[in-house]
């Protein structure tokens, strides 16, 4: 009975040890912050790398179309029309005025024209596919032309599917620009 007993204390001064042991660790403040820091460092992380990637969609789509707005220009004045301007030469001027880490070859241009504002359409650009021929019709004097161009962001982060527009399991974002406007009398 005393083997029993002796054992029963061991026992007992062990836990009565560990418990001790726990007090004591979590009396110390030394390492707390590391801790915390360690807890709270991975979601600051991804969340700062969603604001970087948020910022790098904003700032594309606003270079987008401030490239096309100054593109398309070319058009309403004329120019494309009387220098003969290429459709392969206007998405070359198109590209040297958007953003240089824009890739060239990823963006889409369509160009239609109209005789009148109620009759102009032109495709869907979020739904057009890459095989569908583009259109390149700059149009005359007097007319209404509309241009349109797009480009695909390939999303980095993950986690951030809700920035994606392309379908429920893609990590693409559809960038889109356009710009209606009515040609200026430039042949009279």
């Amino acid at each position: 009975m005393a083997a029993g007993n002796e054992a029963h204390v061991k026992e007992g001064r062990k836990i009565r040890g560990a418990r001790r042991l726990i007090a004591a660790f979590a009396r110390k403040q030394d390492g707390a912050a590391a801790v915390e820091f360690a807890l709270v460092a991975l979601p600051f992380f991804w969340l700062l790398l969603v604001i970087f990637e948020t910022a790098g969609v904003i700032f594309t789509d606003i270079a987008l179309q401030n490239g096309l707005t100054e593109t398309a220009r070319l058009i309403r004045t004329g120019q494309v029309q009387t220098q003969n301007i290429s459709e392969s030469k206007f998405k070359e001027l198109l590209c040297k005025n958007v953003a240089s880490y824009i890739k060239c070859s990823n963006i889409r241009v369509d160009i239609t024209k109209s005789a009148s504002l109620a009759a102009i359409t032109g495709p869907d650009m979020m739904t057009v596919q890459d095989a569908t021929a583009q259109s390149f019709q700059p149009g005359g004097p007097l007319e209404w032309v509309l241009v349109q161009a797009r480009y695909d962001w390939k999303l980095t982060v993950p986690g951030i599917s809700q920035l994606a527009n392309m379908g429920p399991n893609s990590s693409v974002r559809r960038l889109v620009a356009g710009a209606m406007f009515r040609n200026e009398p430039y042949g009279g």
